[in-house]
């Protein structure tokens, strides 16, 4: 979509873009980025804030940004371009497609923040977090990997928390509603965090990792 890049960012962003390898064949995140280093991924990057953030924080890791919206898409692209993020990389399309092609055990870090809700019982497939995530996940994620998930929709927590809880063999921390993202510690808030705690929504969310099943909730 052209139109969404102006010429002077447009070389920049189409060098950080992914292109997929054929049905069977998996990413080689090494090769990806020119160097071995931690990995994560982000689902749902929206227009891209918390992305650039987290990657400027943590310069030796590297980074996979997904959005499937071309609008968002773009401004994500644009924002990590100009920042000039030479250790993030970018999908557009659907997060199942890129998930498919990550090397097992490979992951150490797997973002979803406020990714869609779908409340209504006929769209509950098209979310990110149903039946079938947690036994991918596990698959993809590094020994000491994590899943972090943050939303806006205390029924979305619920449902998440318990797919993780019948899953079995998942340690979640920090579980529950969460203060406000401490800058001085680092923390990063997305601008679709901050839109919502504007509005007064709450926030809730955890850490999952592999582990005895512990439901460990935040304290302090």
């Amino acid at each position: 979509m052209p139109d969404l890049l102006k010429p002077d960012i447009a070389p920049e962003v189409h060098r950080r873009e992914i292109t997929l390898p054929p049905e069977g064949q998996l990413l080689d995140w090494d090769v990806l980025f020119g160097r071995p280093a931690p990995r994560a991924i982000e689902i749902g990057t929206g227009n891209g804030f918390f992305l650039a953030c987290e990657a400027a924080r943590l310069p030796d890791w590297t980074f996979i940004g997904v959005e499937r919206e071309p609008l968002y898409y773009y401004k994500m692209a644009r924002r990590i371009a100009r920042a000039k993020l030479d250790n993030v990389r970018t999908w557009r399309g659907e997060a199942l497609d890129l998930l498919r092609r990550v090397p097992p055990g490979s992951l150490d870090r797997f973002y979803c923040y406020f990714s869609d809700p779908w409340p209504k019982r006929r769209h509950r497939r098209r979310r990110v977090y149903n039946q079938d995530f947690p036994p991918l996940i596990e698959q993809l994620l590094a020994p000491a990997g994590e899943v972090w998930f943050k939303t806006d929709a205390d029924f979305y927590f619920n449902l998440t928390v318990t797919l993780f809880r019948r899953r079995g063999g998942w340690d979640l921390l920090d579980v529950g509603r969460l203060p406000l993202p401490d800058p001085a510690r680092g923390e990063v808030i997305s601008n679709f965090e901050r839109k919502a705690r504007e509005a007064g929504r709450e926030v809730w969310g955890f850490r999952a990792r592999r582990g005895e099943g512990r439901l460990l909730p935040r304290t302090g």
